[in-house]
């Protein structure tokens, strides 16, 4: 990795050396693959025409190394911290605009598209946005005015109006999303569902000045480090453009610092590239370097189908509904409770005796612990069983031993089918609840057939919902189980798979473990629940976890201790939040905006929508 100053003063001299006259490109076919980037820029608070300058000159340098798309933080116009409309009404342009304009010259000279960060005023209203422009060979292209508005945003900033445009180009199909947006799992869904092959996410992911109070340092978080899911859940290839550097409000003396780590991801969700992640430090206004990739936009829509074909839209429709704060379900009271995830060695028999769970507490046991991890269709149609047979007995005799709650799964034959059912035992000795899977992963649905209901149970010890750890890879599971008001999901599974947390650790107050497995830690932050995981062990993957709600600042992942394969632990329900929680998340969501998630895509409203490019729902 080149080092930070090596890479600032490369990229100044890169900028220095452009030719006074740029060769002018002609018009090309779609591309097979491409140099993207994402430009590390800090403007000065307030400089509009200065900053207009420096984005160009920091455009045409990366146009001049060959980059066909190149992303800008947001906002770079004017910089992030503004108290209200009046304070930041002198410094808004329009768009297009002057930015568009400046910017138009130097794409259609070096034959590029550029996604930019602007602060705009709409002319017409005299509102504000917070808004991504997209500028191209032709000039300027279209908007995005962001949905996911934070507490900074909202001081002076309207709601986005303009739903989420995809744009056709010879990069492939682009939308842009705007930092805080990736609070929200449903915006890059509805990318996926468009059949986008590329997202360019612009960002100011601040953090607060180390040695603030700890009163005043609540608000503090990183978005960029939760963006992955952007890729890993939709397919999608991503590009991500943050700031690093310290801003500060001339008028107010207000101060923020922003650390850097902007990146890029495969469709997988696997990151191939990552500018490094910095303390704060006083950097001049401009650009201090970019960190570059190549996108085959091609390879996006065999992994975007894949995850999109275990969808069932006919089982979302209360993600239409607006949850308010005052949601009569939600857990009020917050309660210390302690949970216990067990791995097993995949190689060994299940064990004759089951563990106890913590009293008072909840122990999840690894999924078909009665069977044996990979065994096989044929073992699990073999072992299948009734409801009240061996293996709910051994379930309801453990809780009922250890004086608490108890979660297992088993293959469960209901006449001619058999289901692959998650059961939840309580301290009397019985079942309180079944949930036959819902999202089963496709080597399981040769063996078993798919449930049709969400379960979430309300217990003493908090509402509990059921889902098996691999289904936490369809965003709608534990998205629906969110809106369904659960404080912690028991997700019993198998030998952990997929894509593991890539995030680099220094965004985070206390580094993630090597390994870890990425759905389950990120359905815990997504959806402001408690996960509890336990699986079959089987290489360096973790495989017993407790995640939380907010990894990034408190509550990182919990483990067992070296030697051992269990971890018991103390969590608070209702998770009180620091700069979020449930309530305040499902508060910001919009379902009015984001209602083709719930449509069949066979019906004409999903068909109307998936036509029209600016996105906007008008069934």
């Amino acid at each position: 990795m080149v080092g930070r100053i090596g890479l600032r003063a490369t990229f100044l001299t890169v900028i220095a050396a452009i030719a006074l006259s740029p060769r002018v490109y002609a018009a090309e076919e779609p591309l097979k693959s491409y140099k993207a980037a994402a430009i590390v820029y800090d403007p000065a608070w307030g400089d509009l025409e200065g900053n207009i300058a420096r984005i160009a000159a920091a455009v045409d340098a990366a146009g001049a190394q060959g980059v066909k798309l190149a992303v800008l933080p947001e906002q770079a116009t004017i910089g992030y911290i503004f108290d209200n409309f009046a304070m930041v009404r002198p410094y808004l342009d329009t768009v297009p605009g002057k930015t568009t304009d400046a910017l138009a010259k130097v794409t259609k000279q070096r034959h590029m598209y550029v996604a930019v960060g602007i602060a705009e005023l709409d002319p017409v209203t005299g509102l504000g946005y917070n808004t991504a422009a997209l500028v191209g060979p032709d000039g300027y292209v279209g908007k995005y005015r962001k949905h996911g508005l934070n507490a900074q945003d909202q001081a002076w900033v309207t709601p986005g109006d303009g739903g989420f445009p995809v744009f056709d180009t010879e990069l492939g199909r682009l939308t842009m999303l705007i930092c805080y947006d990736d609070t929200y799992w449903q915006y890059p869904r509805l990318a996926a569902l468009h059949k986008v092959d590329v997202v360019a996410w612009l960002s100011s992911s601040d953090r607060v000045t180390p040695g603030t109070p700890p009163a005043q340092a609540k608000g503090d978080h990183s978005t960029v480090a939760t963006v992955q899911h952007i890729a890993a859940f939709n397919g999608v290839w991503l590009v991500a453009a943050t700031r690093d550097g310290i801003e500060r409000n001339t008028l107010t003396g207000q101060t923020l610092y922003y650390n850097g780590g902007s990146s890029i991801w495969d469709p997988s969700g696997n990151k191939i590239a990552q500018a490094p992640v910095v303390p704060p430090e006083v950097l001049s206004p401009g650009a201090h370097g970019m960190v570059t990739a190549e996108i085959t936009p091609s390879m996006s829509a065999p992994v975007r189908n894949a995850v999109l074909a275990r969808r069932r839209p006919e089982m979302y429709g209360l993600l239409a509904l607006h949850r308010a704060p005052t949601d009569s379900n939600a857990t009020t009271t917050p309660k210390d409770v302690m949970v216990k995830a067990v791995s097993w060695p995949a190689s060994n028999k299940p064990p004759a005796v089951l563990p106890k769970p913590p009293r008072g507490g909840l122990l999840v046991l690894p999924e078909l612990f009665s069977v044996g991890a990979d065994a096989g269709s044929t073992a699990y149609t073999a072992a299948a069983e009734s409801t009240g047979g061996v293996s709910e007995q051994r379930l309801c005799e453990s809780a009922k031993a250890g004086g608490g709650y108890v979660v297992g799964s088993y293959p469960e034959r209901d006449g001619g089918n058999v289901y692959h059912t998650v059961v939840l035992a309580g301290p009397e000795g019985t079942v309180l609840a079944r949930y036959r899977a819902t999202h089963l992963p496709p080597s399981q649905t040769k063996w078993a057939k798919q449930g049709s209901d969400w379960v979430v149970v309300p217990t003493p010890i908090g509402r509990v919902g059921l889902a098996l750890g691999e289904e936490l890879s369809v965003p709608e599971v534990f998205g629906a189980l969110s809106a369904l008001r659960a404080d912690l999901l028991a997700s019993p599974m198998g030998t952990p798979s997929g894509v593991t947390m890539q995030e680099d650790p220094k965004l985070f107050n206390q580094p993630y473990p090597p390994d870890t497995p990425f759905a389950p830690m990120a359905a815990a932050k997504l959806g402001q629940t408690w996960v509890v995981m336990s699986a079959w062990s089987e290489g360096q993957r973790i495989s017993a976890a407790v995640f939380g709600p907010e990894p990034v600042i408190a509550t990182p992942p919990r483990i067992p201790p070296a030697g051992k394969n269990e971890i018991e632990t103390q969590i608070t329900i209702a998770w009180p939040g620091t700069w979020l929680n449930q309530g305040h998340l499902i508060d910001g969501q919009r379902p009015a905006a984001t209602l083709p998630i719930v449509l069949d895509p066979a019906s004409a409203c999903f068909r109307q929508w998936a036509e029209d490019p600016g996105w906007k729902y008008g069934c």
